[in-house]
Order: structure tokens, then sequence, then C-alpha cells
């Protein structure tokens, strides 16, 4: 569904990112900021103030928005009207007002040699720090004929960053790799996938290390960035001090399948001891849990009968955390890391399954009802499991931060001369009630 905005000021950088002079300011007056523009009255859960937002146009030339979860910034890739220079502009998640940007950085000299719709934002965190990462993958050499060699270009920023024109903290080259930039929650680090196994980047110190072995955090990041998404945990730690209580996991059946890595833990899904099947043929009875990423040991685990989908909505494995990195959430099932506690949500013979989107700092999950092939919007307080139904017409959040509701959209095209300005939103933030 289409969020709509109003349409108002552009970035207060201009495409070239070179600072104009301004005029001389009248007297009695004093320098006015660009305006916001504002998001427009919505309908979204009721935690949240539909009234109230602000928006990222489409003529701003911003876009792939992230989050910096200790900063309560919102990150947005900044594309310079010739494309031969990206950027990055830091908006306060609550105003949207701009509480950075960084100075046009050009990935290579020859603007052949990347796309910049290829380019990446990501965000790293640790010790409550946030580092922002700007990654494109530039095929050295090419040109009309050579095809060049991949090698990854990352620009590194801290989002406490202050100013209009910020140069990077680091920049750092890895070469052999065309793979995405994949950044963990709680070390500070970006991995990027090589001919040799991973590259591992310190954002704090721009330092990279290699990391070729299978029982490793940084291979794990494979799991996040969904190229294997249904990696079978054997091919990584060996021994079955993996195994949770009540799973099971023998030669020539099911075993331990990994779905995702985030703040520090690996979600895995493995066949309970009493596993049984519809009469269908589909597979019920399965045992969650959360495994420490660097030893593979389980921390706790939840056993949840009935039909369980390891895939949330839209088919992708998707592990989500909040921002406090207290909740976690992937496909139907839930977990709070701090009381080391389990929640099932999959279908049963006497209740609807829940394919969660997204989960606050408070432990309200958002996700969509499916019955039957229909789906409804609800929010599920973790803690006692009670639903909040929201109406049908309610979106669901793309995504849900400590203190913000995020929505994408696809924008009407600007130059249609049937298009309304406020068509032309391609992110609609709400704040908290």
């Amino acid at each position: 569904m289409t969020v709509l905005a109003v349409a108002g000021c552009g970035s207060p950088d201009d495409d070239s990112g070179r600072s104009g002079t301004p005029g001389p300011v009248p007297k009695g007056s004093s320098p006015q900021k660009p305006a916001v523009p504002r998001a427009g009255q919505q309908q979204v859960p009721p935690a949240f103030d539909g009234a109230k937002g602000w928006a990222v146009m489409q003529t701003e030339r911003l876009d792939r928005p992230t989050v910096a979860p200790h900063s309560k910034l919102v990150l947005l890739l900044k594309t310079h009207a010739d494309g031969k220079a990206l950027g990055v502009e830091a908006r306060d998640a609550a105003t949207g007002a701009v509480r950075w940007s960084s100075a046009p950085w050009k990935p290579s000299p020859r603007p052949a040699e990347f796309r910049a719709e290829d380019a990446e934002l990501v965000v790293t965190s640790k010790d409550g720090k946030d580092y922002v990462v700007l990654a494109v993958t530039v095929q050295e050499g090419k040109d009309a004929i050579n095809r060049g060699k991949p090698t990854a270009h990352l620009a590194v920023y801290p989002a406490d960053s202050s100013g209009s024109r910020v140069a990077p903290l680091h920049q750092v080259t890895v070469p052999g790799t065309d793979s995405g930039a994949v950044p963990h929650d709680t070390d500070g680090t970006v991995a990027v996938e090589t001919r040799d196994g991973m590259a591992v980047v310190d954002a704090a110190d721009g330092t990279t290390k290699s990391s070729p072995g299978k029982n490793t955090p940084e291979f794990m990041f494979r799991v996040r960035s969904a190229t294997y998404p249904t990696l079978d945990l054997a091919d990584v730690w060996t021994g079955r001090q993996q195994v949770p209580p009540g799973a099971v996991s023998e030669d020539g059946v099911d075993k331990g399948v990994a779905y995702g890595v985030r703040g520090g833990y690996l979600v895995a899904r493995w066949p309970s001891k009493n596993q049984d099947y519809t009469v269908s043929g589909l597979a019920m009875n399965y045992v969650w849990a959360v495994h420490d990423e660097r030893t593979g040991k389980p921390a706790f685990s939840v056993k949840c009968d009935g039909l369980t989908d390891a895939l949330p909505a839209g088919g992708e494995a998707d592990t989500l955390l909040s921002d406090n990195g207290r909740y976690l959430v992937n496909g139907d099932v839930a977990f709070d890391l701090q009381a080391k506690k389990g929640y099932c949500f999959g279908e049963t013979e006497s209740r609807s399954g829940v394919k969660f989107k997204g989960v606050d700092n408070s432990g309200t999950a958002y996700g969509a009802v499916t019955t039957s092939g229909s789906a409804g919007p609800v929010a599920l307080d973790l803690a006692t499991g009670k639903p909040t139904e929201l109406d049908r017409n309610v979106p669901l959040p793309t995504r849900v931060t400590g203190d913000v509701a995020l929505y994408e959209a696809t924008p009407v095209n600007e130059k249609d001369s049937g298009a309304e300005p406020a068509t032309h939103a391609i992110l609609s933030v709400y704040p908290r009630r």
C-alpha cells in the first residue's frame, strides 16, 4: 500500500554536494533550516501517531533507509545527480531533521567501474556505538571489453558525526568479492564473502581480517544474507553439543536448520522427538532454539507443536531484532533474549498462525494472522501472548524501531503531469504516541 506524504523541500545539500553561498540574512531574522516534508495522515498501529510524521520525497534522491539503533537515527543513501558520487544523510528518527550528511564519496574515479544502484548502506554497532557503512562493488579495470576485477569498496562513518560534509572515518577495499556487506549487531564489524572465505572489516579501526573457517560467527553471516537460508548446522559445528533438549538429530532425517544470526545468537529449527505429520504430509512439532553464535551451544529453546513456518510473510528467511537487542522474531516464533523465553505462534488445531514483520523495544511484535490463505494485521504482546487485532486497512510497517514506524513506498513518477505531489514519498516515518 502506498503511503501518502505532502511534498516539501529537498535535501539541504545540492546534487553536486557543494554548499551554496547564502544571501544576506534580513535584519531581525535568523537563518532557517529547510523544512522537513510532512508525512500524510495514515492509519497506523495504535502505538504510533498517524497524524504526525515526516517523509522523504522522491526529488531528494535519497533511498535505502536503515536505522542506527543506539543513535536513534534513520540513515539514507544519497545518489548525487551525475551518479558518479554517493553519500550518507542522517535524519533524526522522531523529527526527520538532518543531523549530518557526508561529503560526496566516489568509490572509483572511473564511473564505468561501479553502479550507484548497487550500493548498500548498513549499520553495525559495538558497546552502544553505531557505525554507518556505505559499500559498493567496483569492477576495477572495467572498460568496453574487459569485465574488471570485483573489489568491495567501503566507507565508514561514525553515526554520531556532525556537519554537512563529513569525510569517512575509514575507507576499506576488499579484493575478490562482489557480494553484499553484512553487518554484525554487537561486535562492530561488517563481513563480505571472498573467494577464500570471509573478510571481516572492523568499523572502529578500519582493519580487515580473513575468516576462512566454518565454525565462526563470520561464516554465519552467510545465513543472515540468505545465501544459505537452510544451512544444516552439521556443516558448521560437529558433534551433538548443539542439539537442544527435546530435539533429535540423526543421519538420514532432518537436522537442525539455521535461519538467521542476530544479536550474538543463531536461530535454528530442529525436529522434535515427537515429530508428527498432518494427513496431507506436512511436518509438525519442532524445537526452536537460539544458539551462541561462537560455540553453537543452545542458550535456550522452546518446543512448538503444530504447524510452524520458518519463513515470514514475503517468503524470505528473515530474523528481526528489536533496537534494544532484547526481542527477536523469525517467522512465527519469538524470543525474549533477556528472560530466556521462547514463544510459539504457529498454526495449531485451535489457533491461527502469525507471521511476524517486526518487534519493538517493549516486546510488541507486529505481523499478519494467516487463516485459509487470508491475512489480517495484528499487534501481539509477547510477554502475555495477548493479541490486538488491527483494522484490515492498517498497513504493517516496513520496519519498527524503538521510537518510530517506517513505511517505505513506491512513489508515483513525479514527472507525470497527472501525479499529485503527495504521492512522491519514498519513505514515511511516524513517531510513537
